[in-house]
């Protein structure tokens, strides 16, 4: 299918809001009606640098977004418990497992999306000279 330049421009607005507001994956909303392909997709963006830096800071405030989905995941108790037919509580230890796996995606998402605000920065400081060098290393 060919698209306008109007067609296109309204497309890749979507898609960018998409990903920062929302936090969902590229190929995720590509799967939606009415949007191309991947291959076209990128055609795109390689060919217009203002469409390019759109989307490369759509994917940086994808990653806010998903440090905002941790702090919701992390404070919701629903369903941490559940009481038997005799009203004993128990913890629900699925679905406690299951948020700290989310949380754990996303910080691992976000870390790469992100690593500067939110990768994990290891330093080491080396002496035995006039004066201790530092080296930091960000994953």
């Amino acid at each position: 299918m060919a698209y306008s330049k109007e067609q296109k421009t309204k497309i890749i607005n979507t898609i960018c809001k998409e990903i920062a507001e929302n936090g969902r994956a590229l190929r995720t909303v590509l799967k939606d009606e009415g949007m191309p392909d991947a291959n076209c997709f990128y055609r795109w963006i390689d060919a217009d640098e203002k469409k390019r830096e759109q989307y490369a800071r759509a994917t940086e405030l994808r990653a806010d977004k998903l440090v905002e989905d941790m702090i919701t995941i992390s404070d919701d108790q629903e369903n941490d418990t559940y009481t038997d037919e005799d009203g004993n509580t128990f913890t629900n230890h699925n679905v406690i497992q299951r948020s700290r796996l989310r949380v754990d995606t996303r910080k691992w998402i976000a870390s790469k999306l992100k690593p500067k605000k939110y990768g994990d920065k290891q330093t080491t400081v080396h002496e035995g000279g006039d004066k201790p060098i530092e080296i930091s290393f960000e994953d």
